[in-house]
């Protein structure tokens, strides 16, 4: 997987696109096919990106974790085990961008148009993202998130290491830009009442059941037509779990990553050209 780091440099841009927060986009695209650089993530310069990507790409994501069929034809391999990798980012969307039978009720809101949890019915209506609830924007009690730990290969603790920038960038370093990437993925329904506390550090619950599958990264600049080309490891929890929602806004408002607000959701990944099968 070795690449140069100019393209290293441009392909960033993409992957910081899956974070973009609500504000980010929208500004939308450049009419000509390129990310501007009021578009592009910590100043980056313009870096031309084709309208369509997915020729010959490799396997994406989200998708719906009860369907195992796809034949996608690139290969990767898997990460390790978590235990020699690095916590490096942990961030949210608003609503899930995975489906599974606990979270299969599509909820209309713009660009965080995503899946809710079955019980209790879920909020259907849209709401202004820069709402704030204890410290953490766009998100509201019975809302359901999606949230993400990802994980990178890059030693992030040897003396003098430092990320790349911010945001997913944070998983990379000068002497490690092209790292295994894995997400742990949970799904969450925001309750008052919630009785399980958020984890920062690590998934809220074992990987027991989770589902696992070779993808991409995500968010709303994404979609068929338009593919990540960056590899992730992807293990996603089947379940929707009640969160206390006053624990999650502290972890939200003062989280080392500055993630602040739920991002957007891509749409869910259909074609299986596109998905890698689960075994």
């Amino acid at each position: 997987m070795a690449r140069s780091l100019p393209l290293v440099a441009a392909l960033l841009v993409a992957f910081c696109a899956s974070t973009a927060s609500a504000d980010d986009a929208k500004h939308g695209k450049d009419t000509k096919g390129t990310t501007s650089s009021k578009d592009a993530p910590h100043g980056a310069a313009d870096v031309p990106v084709p309208m369509n990507q997915c020729v010959a790409a490799g396997p994406q994501a989200p998708r719906d974790i009860s369907k195992h069929e796809g034949n996608n034809k690139v290969l990767f391999s898997q990460t390790p085990e978590l235990a020699k990798m690095h916590l490096c980012n942990v961030h949210f969307h608003r609503f899930a961008e995975h489906r599974a039978s606990a979270y299969s009720i599509f909820v209309e809101d713009g660009e965080h148009s995503g899946w809710a949890c079955q019980q209790p019915p879920p909020r259907h209506a849209p709401r202004d993202d820069h709402e704030v609830y204890e410290g953490c924007a766009g998100v509201a009690p019975g809302d359901t998130i999606e949230a993400h730990w990802v994980y990178t290969t890059c030693d992030l603790t040897a003396k003098g290491v430092k990320p790349l920038g911010g945001g997913l960038q944070g998983c990379m370093t000068e002497s490690c830009a092209n790292p295994q990437l894995r997400v742990e993925a949970q799904v969450f329904l925001l309750a008052e009442n919630g009785t399980v506390r958020f984890n920062g550090s690590a998934p809220v619950t074992s990987d027991e059941g989770a589902v696992r599958y070779t993808g991409s990264t995500t968010g709303p600049k994404f979609s068929n037509k338009h593919c990540s080309p960056l590899q992730v490891s992807w293990s996603v929890r089947p379940t929707c779990t009640p969160l206390n929602i006053h624990d999650f806004a502290k972890w939200c408002a003062t989280n080392k990553y500055q993630e602040k607000h739920g991002h957007g959701v891509r749409e869910l990944v259909t074609k299986p050209e596109l998905l890698s099968p689960i075994k």
